[in-house]
């Protein structure tokens, strides 16, 4: 805990982005030096950047990295543009205006060759942006990734008789591993509790309807990109074996990695364990790793104890 006083070295600031005409008043946060590399860091379907607040004050990451972490339009602090009558019709995120929003993010705050992260939506539009803008990144973590994710774009999430809030943070627990810490499997549920009504749905079109890549993987181009497909053991989503799947499809330049003892939102479930998982990845991006990553990444890999230990998921036959 920290003591009273403490100020953290994570800097909140709004820029101006251009996306299919419309100005958008994007909101994030950074921490790391300006010529660091620059790490983009996107929330999962529904949430916001505050997902990101425990990698943010990271300090063997923000050393080297310059951490951004934003809030797409309509979630968190990046409230709807000013110039739109948004409110006539509802919220839907398609694939070609999430990447988009995200490379145009990127072309404003002028990043060089910078890395991309995200999780659940986030990881699954790797795919897309592996397979439309390969030149503009320098590697691409896609966490929670899957060619296909249906069965969630579900009518009742925003009906008036239903505690949206509570639906759609309980809807959450069940994504996150029993063994993460209770105080940061609370804290991301609290996260989910905080959306704008429709948002979490209208994310959930790109997620459930919108992406579906499994007759794509070959025009997916890694070669160019590399593209890491990092999911949790205890993600009953996209499975570490959908991964596995996911990476032989797209073939050279993807690797698969199965993230052990951890669910469907590592970065805020447990940061802990996370931070240490990713920071293997990094170097294996930036080439200060010896050595080829392992399929499977544990704890005791990375010098992290678990409190209270739990059984390894049962895995089904394919």
């Amino acid at each position: 805990m920290a003591e009273s006083g403490t100020i953290e070295p994570i800097t909140g600031k709004y820029v101006h982005v251009d996306i299919g005409g419309v100005d958008h008043r994007i909101y994030f946060e950074e921490n790391g030096p300006k010529d660091g590399i620059p790490l983009l860091c996107q929330h999962t379907a529904g949430n916001n950047c505050q997902e990101w607040r425990h990698l943010l004050t990271d300090e063997d990451i923000t050393e080297d990295f310059r951490v951004i972490a934003h809030d797409l339009p309509y979630h968190g602090k990046s409230v709807p543009p000013t110039s739109q009558s948004w409110w006539e019709e509802d919220y839907k995120m398609t694939g070609e205006q999430f990447t988009e929003t995200l490379v145009a993010l990127a072309d404003a705050l002028e990043l060089e060759d910078p890395i991309y992260m995200g999780s659940s939506m986030g990881g699954n539009i790797t795919l897309e942006l592996a397979d439309w803008y390969p030149d503009r990144f320098q590697a691409l973590i896609g966490l929670e990734c899957g060619a296909y994710s249906p069965g969630f774009y579900i009518d009742w999430l925003d009906h008036p008789h239903v505690n949206t809030t509570e639906v759609n943070a309980y809807s959450c627990w069940g994504l996150m591993a029993p063994q993460s810490p209770e105080q940061t499997r609370r804290e991301t549920m609290y996260l989910y509790e905080q959306g704008a009504t429709g948002v979490f749905k209208g994310d959930l079109y790109y997620y459930s309807v919108d992406h579906d890549y499994r007759d794509k993987l070959d025009q997916v181009n890694a070669d160019e990109c590399p593209l890491y497909i990092v999911n949790g053991e205890y993600d009953y989503l996209t499975t570490p074996e959908d991964g596995e799947e996911t990476a032989k499809g797209v073939g050279d330049g993807a690797i698969a990695i199965e993230m052990a003892q951890i669910g469907h939102f590592p970065m805020s479930e447990h940061p802990e364990l996370f931070n240490a998982y990713l920071k293997e990845i990094l170097s294996d991006i930036t080439g200060d790793r010896e050595g080829d990553l392992p399929s499977v990444l544990k704890p005791e890999d990375v010098g992290i104890e678990l409190h209270p230990p739990a059984p390894a998921r049962e895995k089904s036959a394919k």
